[in-house]
């Protein structure tokens, strides 16, 4: 597992170091990030908390190629995470990725993509889900295609494909595939203002402990308001069918998704609001419906000096065969922001998080307070 991401950095590497030597368009970033955090509960524990300080270095690479035809992009970030005491917690978080899309002919365009992410489950899957797991490194990888075509110059038709695979490194929890097929139809209208869109997908997870099978069907409408204001707004059916493997019972459940968003910006400010509902499936082989609210805002003090804003609340429930799950999670955290130069920036923040946990009589809630400086450096190189 552990030479796997050595091998994608590696292919990406040489596919950049390729694509320089070939093509006149291209975009190459070198980046180095610098963090340095306080955590007061680094375990998100109820009980015997533990604080470290914690520092992090980021090199990273981006890649950037377009033509009239073709568009690819590239992207190997590492991270190198020390803590100060609890140095068995120490680790290298990793993300690498490919994306690539081509016009074959004038109506039809293809895409493809890959990635690979080497984290924990206090990074990425908290943000997914809400929930407070066992912490844990975890390895996330798949990829996919699709292709679309342009019916007429308002109405497009596509299909598109996608592999994920994700495996623990606690032997507690379970690891998962998952495999998922959509045929998306837009159709502009009202000058381009307005993109209707209808989307049949049908997603298939499979691990030691269960097996699931979700066919849905989704609606949405995205809305230009005006230049600096937009929103979109997606609701739709599911219905889940869930195999236990260890017991052999089986079961089904309807419900419904959703996703809206609304993006408004003015001079010297921008807010962004968001709402999402849909399943995912959990480091302990459960699958849950996760309503998601998530807050954005930033404001220019002066030239160089911003304010930013950011929050999130979760509700997070079981579907299906076993319902031990109700939990409330939410996140807040502020910061101040000052660009050195254009491609260089810091920052001084601070966040709360707080988890309630229903299904418990006592100690329901758990919480963590962490402040942290950043340092960002990009060093873009065009050809």
């Amino acid at each position: 597992m552990h030479t796997k991401s050595y091998i994608i950095s590696i292919i990406i590497l040489v596919f950049v170091s390729f694509g320089a030597a070939l093509a006149a368009d291209v975009t190459l970033t070198p980046s180095i990030g610098l963090r340095g955090e306080y955590n007061d509960n680094i375990d998100f524990s109820k009980t015997n908390k533990k604080d470290d300080y914690i520092g992090t270095i980021s090199p990273g690479l981006t890649f950037g190629y377009a033509t009239d035809r073709l568009d690819i992009g590239a992207r190997a970030v590492v991270d190198v995470v020390r803590y100060m005491d609890q140095t068995k917690q120490d680790n290298e978080r990793q993300n690498y990725g490919l994306d690539a899309s081509y016009r074959m002919f004038e109506r039809l365009s293809i895409r493809a993509n890959g990635f690979y992410v080497k984290d924990t489950t206090f990074d990425t899957e908290l943000q997914e889900t809400g929930l407070v797991e066992l912490w844990s490194d975890r390895e996330h990888y798949g990829g996919g295609g699709g292709l679309s075509f342009q019916i007429s110059e308002v109405t497009d038709i596509g299909i598109d494909y996608s592999y994920t695979k994700t495996d623990y490194y606690l032997i507690d929890y379970t690891d998962s595939e998952g495999h998922s097929v959509s045929l998306p139809f837009n159709y502009s209208f009202n000058n381009r203002l307005d993109v209707l869109t209808l989307r049949p997908y049908y997603r298939n997870t499979d691990s030691d402990e269960d097996k699931i099978d979700g066919y849905g069907l989704s609606f949405g409408l995205a809305h230009t308001f005006t230049e600096t204001f937009t929103g979109s707004v997606t609701a739709g059916a599911r219905y889940t069918e869930t195999e236990e493997k260890p017991s052999g019972r089986s079961d089904n459940d309807w419900g419904w998704t959703a996703d809206v968003s609304l993006d408004k910006s003015w001079q010297t400010a921008s807010a962004s609001l968001g709402y999402s509902r849909d399943l995912n499936y959990t480091a302990e082989g459960e699958l849950v419906e996760v309503n998601r609210f998530s807050l954005s805002t930033n404001k220019m003090l002066t030239s160089k000096f911003s304010i930013r804003l950011a929050g999130s609340l979760y509700f997070t429930e079981s579907t299906g065969i076993s319902r031990n799950r109700d939990t409330r999670y939410y996140t807040v955290a502020p910061s101040l922001n000052y660009m050195i130069t254009e491609n260089h920036s810091m920052a001084l923040g601070y966040s709360y998080s707080n988890e309630h946990d229903k299904m418990l009589t006592n100690d329901q809630d758990r919480d963590r307070n962490m402040v942290w400086l950043t340092l960002n450096f990009n060093f873009p190189q065009k050809w």
